[in-house]
């Protein structure tokens, strides 16, 4: 903004996919491993993921020394219409765990600040969770197992029509990201 202050921005935040055109919605900010085909768009930064929970709940639950101690546990998952499937891969292996919990969400702060207060193991994109990880709130579990990486991308309905503050907005967007990663997890 202060680059270019003749233009408006009003950020409206979902965690969910809407219809650009419908809601008119020039760029959308979206972490998906496949964006919507019919969007234009490109991705902007990488974001892991980590498993994590609080050491007190660590300390009163069985040990998770691989993916399949999870189903013994309380995951807190993100909302999907189906069961909770974490994909995790350590070198060339891979593991499908249908994880199961009390508590799910639409929104990763949500869970994020469930898994601090002690509710259970919660998958976190690493920009959320480094953090609360540095300050002790949660400990990386399963340190070796990694979910799968996705894309944060800057999506819009069309190259046509453009309007310039869209314009400079994905190139900003484009430069702030060049070659940046999200702060590295300390295990």
């Amino acid at each position: 903004m202060a680059a270019h202050p003749g233009f408006d921005v009003d950020i409206e935040m979902q965690d969910k996919a809407v219809d650009l055109i419908a809601e008119r919605i020039d760029i959308a900010i979206r972490i998906a491993s496949n964006p919507d085909p019919s969007l234009i768009g490109r991705p902007i930064a990488a974001c892991d993921s980590v498993l994590v929970a609080a050491p007190d709940y660590l300390a009163a639950h069985t040990p998770i020394r691989s993916p399949e101690d999870l189903t013994a546990h309380s995951c807190l998952s993100y909302k999907q219409f189906d069961r909770p499937i974490w994909h995790l891969d350590k070198g060339e292996e891979h593991a499908a765990v249908a994880v199961q919990g009390k508590l799910s969400a639409n929104e990763a702060t949500t869970l994020l600040s469930a898994a601090i207060q002690g509710m259970g193991v919660s998958m976190q994109p690493v920009y959320l969770a480094h953090s609360a990880i540095a300050r002790g709130q949660l400990s990386v579990v399963l340190p070796d197992w990694q979910p799968k990486a996705m894309d944060i991308y800057a999506l819009h309905p069309s190259r046509r029509n453009q309007p310039p503050a869209v314009r400079a907005l994905l190139d900003a967007l484009i430069a702030h990201f060049a070659g940046s990663q999200w702060a590295p997890v300390a295990i």
